[in-house]
């Protein structure tokens, strides 16, 4: 599943293989889906609840079946939809593995002072930092040594937009590992796995570009 949001600042990208469903029974294929749609009718389904789709090829519409609620959806024809879009060839020097916790904390502290967040690497401190700067107030997180894991360092800063980050980290499974790769003023890459190692994201965020 790949989706892109209308001012191109953000995209995810999912995959999930087999293993990561209950059952799985598929011939390839292009779905076209309306997300804000599709995303009430899951969310119908308790956590413990499965959730059951299968695509009608006599009617062209999909089914989701949860708990004995059916609904029938009407897909969207995939060549009406925007290109999708592809994930860029970037290389990014600076790459870490933190945990989603220190990640939101850093958030959580840009929050109080911008609505921008500054990630930033510094090679010979061996730090990685999160920092906002506002109209009177800063704040700065570094995270070093026990933080990061598989650290490759070099130096690097971008800007990103905050309430796009904030949804984004938002949406991560708790106690996940977040792989962060990044440059200067380039887009944020970050990768992590979901269902048990069977399914992997990757999401991108554009950065904003600073003027002097």
């Amino acid at each position: 599943m790949r989706a892109v949001d209308p001012a191109n600042v953000a995209m995810d990208d999912i995959e999930l293989e087999a293993a990561a469903f209950e059952s799985y029974d598929a011939s390839p294929g292009l779905l076209g889906v309306n997300l804000d749609r599709f995303s009430k009718v899951v969310k119908m389904a308790n956590k413990t609840d499965l959730v059951q789709l299968w695509f009608d090829t006599s009617t062209f519409k999909l089914v989701v079946y949860i708990d004995g609620l059916e609904f029938t959806m009407a897909c969207l024809d995939p060549q009406t939809i925007r290109s999708e879009p592809t994930l860029p060839e970037l290389d990014l020097p600076a790459g870490v593995t933190i945990s989603r916790e220190a990640l939101n904390r850093g958030i959580k502290a840009a929050d109080m002072v911008s609505d921008h967040i500054g990630i930033e690497m510094v090679e010979d401190e061996g730090r990685l930092s999160i920092d906002a700067e506002g109209d009177t107030d800063n704040v700065r997180l570094d995270l070093q040594d026990d933080d990061l894991q598989s650290v490759t360092l070099a130096d690097a800063r971008s800007v990103f937009s905050l309430d796009y980050l904030k949804d984004l980290v938002r949406t991560m499974p708790r106690g996940v590992d977040v792989s962060l790769r990044f440059g200067s003023d380039f887009p944020l890459i970050m990768d992590y796995e979901i269902a048990d190692g069977d399914g992997h994201v990757t999401r991108m965020l554009a950065p904003r570009i600073q003027t002097d």
